[in-house]
């Protein structure tokens, strides 16, 4: 059984470790033996306040590296610190997509190379035993540094959530700042042709998309929707935001959006995923307008299959902080202004 969170803090409270800078390091897979190396990184970067239990558990992590759903890479001392951390793990509904994150070093090694080595072993060389085709990951909007890292990588940005993250706590903020922007990316390592139903409202943002990557996508008519619908909504307390991620797409969908937004009322962000694969789209979508919605982007082979993104905003978004490098994405963003404020025009 894991350890609470608080017995693991105390436990690093009781035994302080002091990482000793400028030593040499290697890049590496996870160690069972690096459990509690990575727990005191997460520590170190990370005080007491990252909100995932299991970073502080080195046991925990442990039996998490051992399995499908995790996978972490390491920069390792000679000494065996770990300096450094990089690691996918299943969040998108897919089994063949995994998102990349939790990108930490350790503050004595900032300035080395340690970073990009971490990244470019992640991005480039995933493990066959994960059967991964996409690497997902969201960049903040309010620098474009890790944009520019994306496209290294040649990452796909189709999709932008608009204000989908909080403020930065007041002493990391910079002036006039608010509510971030995440922008989404995806580094499609094996494509996977399907057929997919693209909404009548968007079906020409959507093919241009395509085109511009070169996806091999079968557009079928949209026979309308089926059955009754299938969705997970999770909540995000701290974000302010709220996701439902539709499996299945039935003549109930708009009475299931009201139900989702009346059981969380008065969030900052409202976002819908709709999977393109299924019939029923169009109908979701003139749906989701009447109440606001509008695009978000395109999130290839998010359930092995491509999802389509909405979203809604309180108020009147502040389209001037979002800070974005590349051209798709500033084209993207010129899309999602323009459909936002089409149902204003036409309601």
């Amino acid at each position: 059984m894991p350890k609470s969170r608080e017995e693991c803090l105390a436990a690093m409270r009781a035994a302080p470790h002091v990482i000793e800078p400028g030593q040499k390091f290697v890049v590496d897979e996870f160690r069972p033996e690096d459990g509690l190396g990575v727990a005191r990184l997460f520590h170190a970067v990370y005080g007491e306040m990252f909100p995932v239990d299991y970073v502080y558990d080195p046991e925990e992590l442990v039996r998490l590296n051992a399995g499908p759903d995790l996978y972490q890479v390491l920069g390792r001392t000679d000494k065996g610190d770990i300096v450094g951390l990089y690691a996918l793990f299943r969040n998108p509904p897919g089994h063949r997509i995994m998102e990349a994150g939790s990108w930490i070093v350790h503050p004595a090694y900032r300035t080395s190379s340690l970073a990009m080595r971490l990244a470019a072993r992640i991005n480039t060389a995933p493990p066959e035993r994960l059967g991964v085709d996409v690497i997902y990951g969201q960049t903040v909007c309010d620098h474009v540094t890790t944009q520019k890292m994306g496209i290294k990588y040649n990452s796909f940005y189709g999709a932008l959530e608009i204000e989908a993250m909080p403020p930065r706590p007041e002493e990391h903020a910079g002036p006039g700042s608010g509510r971030i922007s995440l922008l989404d990316g995806f580094i499609i390592l094996r494509d996977r042709p399907h057929a997919v139903h693209l909404p009548r409202l968007y079906a020409d943002v959507l093919r241009a998309l395509y085109a511009s990557r070169n996806l091999d996508r079968e557009f079928r008519d949209d026979p309308g929707p089926t059955g009754s619908t299938e969705a997970a909504i999770q909540p995000m307390d701290k974000a302010d935001l709220v996701k439902m991620t539709v499996d299945r797409i039935g003549p109930d969908f708009g009475a299931v959006l009201a139900r989702m937004e009346q059981d969380f009322p008065e969030r900052h962000v409202y976002q819908i995923v709709l999977p393109l694969e299924r019939p029923g789209c169009t109908g979701a979508v003139d749906a989701a307008r009447t109440k606001g919605y509008f695009l978000g982007g395109l999130l290839p082979l998010w359930y092995d299959q491509d999802g389509l993104l909405l979203q809604k905003v309180a108020g009147e978004p502040d389209f001037s902080r979002i800070k974005l490098y590349p051209e798709e994405a500033r084209m993207l963003l010129e899309l999602i202004r323009t459909d936002r404020d089409r149902p204003a025009k036409n309601q």
